[in-house]
């Protein structure tokens, strides 16, 4: 058995799961509805088409993260748990191989649900519009498949850190919370959190600059940002702001092309302090 050999086997598996295929078909038919229901006011067909991507990349900010951490969280810990992975190591693999054949296939099995949804949008919205925006529809979806990939990273890299369901579930929650609710809900965003603590605690005067760096730590807000790259300038969003004796334009560090640096640290790094940790693991 070797790295590829374990990526298919545990493809094979996990493409049996019922759960997957469910949330997975669940995905595609909200996409295809928001997609069949999108209607933009005063706008041409291929604006109204733009409007509705740019929405999508909205809402897949929040429920990708729940998806890659969903099929991922369990690739190893599962294994941990139930002893398989003594089973797999059994065999002429070295912990690298079991790692890295994991990740392959559940990068994989995300990546191909992703397009399963983006499919269903686009052939919903090119049926009622007419209009397909190629450059459009495969930059988002590149971009998208980028930010699945960053918490595919982080979530195997839990697994391979805990070994145990609970401990798993537990971590794989806990980080969307940290790295996407922790950016948005009012009241308990991290630019509160940060500016209190920087102000009132330490004594400093407010630094917007600083509390948008930090905030810009994030993955999702990282894919948000990075998404701005695919419209025109009028129809971006605006997800940093900067105002009263800051206004003016971002710093060079705080632009939308930093998204895509931000997204690739949070694939790179989870997966070498994942891999550390497994390779040190006691597995017995």
């Amino acid at each position: 058995m070797t790295l590829a050999s374990i990526a298919s086997k545990d493809l094979a598996a996990t493409s049996r799961s019922r759960g997957l295929w469910a949330l997975a078909t669940v995905l595609a038919l909200l996409f295809a509805a928001i997609a069949y229901g999108f209607s933009g006011y005063a706008l041409t067909a291929a604006e109204t088409v733009r409007e509705l991507f740019k929405t999508l990349g909205m809402v897949l900010a929040f429920l990708l993260p729940i998806v890659a951490l969903v099929a991922t969280y369990m690739a190893i810990a599962g294994e941990r748990e139930s002893g398989g992975v003594k089973f797999l190591l059994g065999f002429p693999n070295t912990r690298r191989d079991v790692f890295l054949g994991k990740l392959a296939s559940r990068f994989l099995v995300v990546a191909v649900g992703l397009a399963f949804v983006f499919l269903a949008a686009t052939t919903v919205a090119a049926t009622k519009h007419g209009v397909v925006l190629a450059g459009l529809v495969s930059g988002l979806f590149g971009l998208s498949v980028m930010y699945a990939g960053a918490f595919v990273s982080i979530a195997i890299s839990l697994s391979a850190t805990f070994a145990t369901r609970s401990r798993a579930v537990t971590a794989a929650i806990g980080s969307y919370f940290l790295l996407v609710l922790l950016y948005v809900v009012p009241g308990v965003r991290i630019t509160a959190i940060v500016r209190w603590l920087h102000t009132q605690l330490l004594g400093f005067d407010p630094n917007v600059d600083l509390y948008n760096a930090i905030t810009f730590t994030s993955p999702y807000v990282a894919y948000r940002k990075a998404t701005n790259l695919l419209l025109p300038p009028e129809r971006q969003t605006t997800v940093l702001r900067r105002y009263g004796d800051a206004a003016g334009d971002l710093p060079a560090y705080l632009k939308d092309e930093v998204g895509l640096v931000v997204l690739a640290a949070w694939i790179v790094v989870p997966l070498a302090l994942g891999y550390w940790r497994f390779v040190r693991a006691d597995l017995q």
